[in-house]
């Protein structure tokens, strides 16, 4: 399934277009059609807290169901994902209500399923009409409209954090990997990394194998509190075995060391540190016992910044993140400070410094990212290390922030 991300003049005739467009692919078919999309009213629905609250009910729903296709949109309505199951629709309908009744990210998504005789609703099987957890409205006049009001985003992406960081510790773990990893590659635009509606500059990787590499990782990573964190051959041998599933995950041989590295560090210090700030001491000590299986590559000064305990991340990245709250310009300003490997690897120092320049005078200059955008991808500049580090400031932001919080969870689940 191939669908074409759609514009309109307003929401509501976006989503009478796409509804039109989605019977059509419906019309003589057996089983179902589920339409996943985020609950979210305000102006900008791409905002990643949206995109975390649909990922995480779609990778629910893959566990569940044997998925015959599935495919995404990612317009001004924000990320969809289109799944083909063989079940029936009515079947479907009632896990869906479940799901937006019940779960505890529910209130965030909004399910539509099809059949060969159109939209199966909620009233069909029996249920109440869904309301907005905020305004108490109906959804779907929810969503046709748009709502700025301020106290309404902040407890939308309130109540999704939430759930990123409510459940045992193992779920809790994975969640704040995948959190990290939406944030930062479901994005209107990758400056030459890929994303839901770009290619970026790797040939080898898109956003469909994303979300495979992102499934497999978020699924190993539930393992980590049984690795010792002081052997370090027991830690390699993790990264590598997660690296292996991912690779057989996307089918191909392409190496993810890199961001399953970098990533996995972090969270496993964050489970032996003894306060947020002594990561940085935890994450020092476990890159230097690690540096030894990274010294012999060509690129192993991509790994220097880990042995520093990640100084810049805690020091300038996060808080950067946390003063804007903006994904797209963290980015640049990492981009414009980091000497990034893989840019420098790939397209020389020339274009290092270029991108490093742009990316300086562009971080607050939304109307001209554009421009940044198309120089990166014409110029085949794929900033894949920056990206990475900016996985690890969304991830560290929410720690730190809810860091009381996740302690006594771990703690308890020890007990």
């Amino acid at each position: 399934m191939k669908i074409v991300p759609l514009t309109s003049d307003s929401f509501e005739e976006l989503r009478k277009e796409r509804r039109e467009i989605v019977k059509s692919m419906v019309e003589d078919k057996h089983g179902s059609l589920l339409v996943l999309s985020g609950a979210f009213a305000g102006s900008d629905r791409q905002n990643h807290n949206v995109s975390y609250a649909v990922f995480t009910v779609f990778f629910e729903l893959w566990d569940r169901y044997t998925f015959e296709s599935w495919s995404y949109t990612f317009d001004a309505d924000g990320l969809i994902f289109y799944v083909r199951l063989e079940e029936d629709a009515e079947s479907v309908r009632n896990t869906m209500v479940h799901y937006e009744d019940n779960h505890p990210i529910g209130f965030a998504i909004h399910a539509e399923v099809y059949d060969y005789t159109g939209e199966v609703t909620r009233e069909a099987v029996g249920a109440n009409e869904r309301l907005d957890f905020y305004y108490k409205m109906p959804i779907d006049e929810l969503l046709n409209n748009t709502f700025t009001e301020k106290k309404y985003e902040d407890t939308y992406i309130k109540n999704v954090e939430n759930q990123v960081v409510s459940g045992d510790k193992h779920t809790v773990l994975s969640n704040i990997l995948v959190y990290g990893f939406v944030s930062v590659f479901t994005k209107p635009m990758g400056f030459g990394m890929y994303g839901p509606n770009y290619r970026g500059s790797n040939t080898q990787m898109n956003f469909e194998k994303f979300v495979h590499w992102l499934r497999t990782y978020k699924d190993e990573m539930k393992r980590a509190f049984n690795i010792n964190i002081k052997n370090a051959e027991e830690v390699r041998r993790f990264q590598q075995e997660v690296e292996m599933k991912i690779k057989a995950a996307v089918l191909n041989q392409q190496s993810y060391q890199y961001p399953v590295y970098m990533t996995s560090v972090v969270l496993l210090s964050f489970i032996h540190a003894r306060g947020y700030q002594d990561m940085q001491s935890e994450i020092k000590r476990v890159s230097d016992s690690l540096y030894g299986s990274v010294r012999s590559l060509d690129e192993h000064k991509r790994y220097d910044i880990a042995r520093t305990g990640m100084k810049e991340v805690f020091s300038l990245y996060v808080p950067f993140y946390q003063r804007n709250k903006s994904i797209m310009s963290t980015l640049l300003y990492i981009m414009s400070r980091y000497d990034d490997q893989a840019v420098l690897r790939h397209n020389g120092e020339q274009n290092l410094l270029k991108v490093q320049f742009l990316a300086k005078n562009l971080i607050m200059k939304e109307d001209k990212w554009i421009e940044m955008d198309r120089f990166c991808t014409s110029n085949y500049i794929y900033p894949h290390d920056s990206t990475v580090l900016l996985a690890v400031t969304v991830m560290l932001d929410i720690i730190q922030r809810y860091y009381l919080k996740i302690r006594i969870l771990f703690e308890r689940s020890i007990s």
